[in-house]
């Protein structure tokens, strides 16, 4: 059984709303991208940092995020990203 077979969408999305420490910070879990699959992180607390709208000027101030890829580079196992990830108890 291939990675991508254990690891379905649904069970991503499951991780929505949970936090985790990551590069020695904390993050939640707020989206998943399906292709390909990847979490969406974003820094809890902290100052917002600004964000440019889609001709690159600066439009508005908002949490950093993270991407982290959820299968390795060859797709054959999880991503070293992802296998740092320290879920945090409530």
């Amino acid at each position: 059984m291939s990675a991508d077979e254990i690891i379905t969408l649904p069970r991503l999305r499951a991780l929505i709303g949970l936090g985790v420490r990551y590069e020695g910070r904390t993050w939640v879990v707020v989206e998943v991208v399906e292709d390909p699959p990847g979490l969406v992180l974003e820094a809890e607390g902290g100052e917002g940092v600004m964000q440019a709208d889609v001709h690159g000027r600066p439009w508005e101030y908002a949490h950093e995020t993270r991407m982290i890829p959820v299968l390795s580079a060859d797709a054959t196992g999880l991503s070293e990203e992802l296998l740092n990830l320290e879920i945090l108890e409530d």
